[in-house]
């Protein structure tokens, strides 16, 4: 039995590891999850008022003559700016911007046509170290994912 005093502490510092590595990656997927929930939430959410809401001439040029083509660019700018400051996902993935387009006649396939599409972007940020380590153990993440949303108009007239 004395030859085997050491051996707990050696397997303890053989599997403290591999068990960190485990912990710290439900936790990354965890959060990875809450934040492509939160972000594919705020792409209905504008797809749903850019629906209601419609088109409107840019914040800033509503005097100007001639006045600019109505867009999406103000629900752009307020979904922006919100998504930036109230910390509503974490810092796994940079949020690289949403843009709001109709579709037109010719969407694509299993879209109705005249609908309003939502694309969200989100780049992985490698400032931490853990997506580091996860690839240099072999195993990928998503370097970056888009989340598009679509929503039929049926109010035609207003956007």
């Amino acid at each position: 039995m004395n030859k085997q005093r050491g051996q707990d502490i050696v397997e303890f510092a053989l599997l403290m590891p591999l068990f960190f590595i485990f912990i710290f990656g439900i936790m990354y997927c965890g959060f990875l999850f809450g934040d492509y929930l939160t972000l594919s939430s705020m792409a209905r959410s504008a797809a749903r008022e850019a629906v209601i809401v419609g088109e409107t001439v840019p914040k800033g040029h509503e005097n100007d003559d001639p006045k600019p083509q109505p867009s999406f660019q103000n629900l752009e700018d307020q979904y922006t700016d919100l998504i930036h400051t109230s910390h509503a996902v974490t810092n796994l993935y940079t949020f690289d911007g949403i843009s709001i387009a109709k579709t037109g006649n010719n969407p694509p396939n299993g879209v109705p046509a005249d609908s309003v599409g939502v694309e969200i972007k989100a780049t992985l940020n490698k400032d931490y170290a853990f997506p580091i380590v996860l690839e240099n153990l072999g195993i990928g993440l998503p370097q970056n994912y888009n989340i598009v949303y679509y929503m039929y108009d049926e109010n035609k007239n207003k956007t």
